[in-house]
């Protein structure tokens, strides 16, 4: 495991989250210190620390982990894919009815250009 990625992406999705190192260890019950160790790779982290984190910022487990995916667009694919199974089917078709209107919003405005 790549503990200096696993750091720099803790740092990275707490300050999209807009969130001090305190804030974010009052969301997962670790000090501000644990949370600025592992930022700066000082201490290796438990899988329950991993997750209890992930889980504050909203993120997967392997938006954490990935260093530089050739891919990063499956991740969040596939996070958008378990997110959407959880709802009924009249919510699906809505949710999938919004995605290809915007998506002929994106081609319409490329086209544009």
């Amino acid at each position: 495991m790549d503990y200096v990625a696993l750091g720099k992406n803790i740092k990275k999705y707490r300050k999209i989250q807009g969130l001090l190192q305190k804030d974010l260890a009052a969301m997962t019950n670790y000090s501000d210190s644990y949370i600025g160790q592992l930022e700066n790779n000082r201490t290796t982290p438990s899988l329950e620390a991993i997750v209890s984190i992930a889980n504050a910022l909203n993120v997967t487990v392997d938006q954490l982990l990935v260093k530089d995916s050739k891919f990063p667009e499956k991740i969040y694919l596939k996070d958008i894919s378990d997110r959407i199974e959880k709802y009924s089917l009249d919510k699906k078709l809505v949710v999938c009815d919004m995605i290809v209107s915007l998506l002929d919003h994106f081609d319409k405005y490329d086209s544009s250009k």
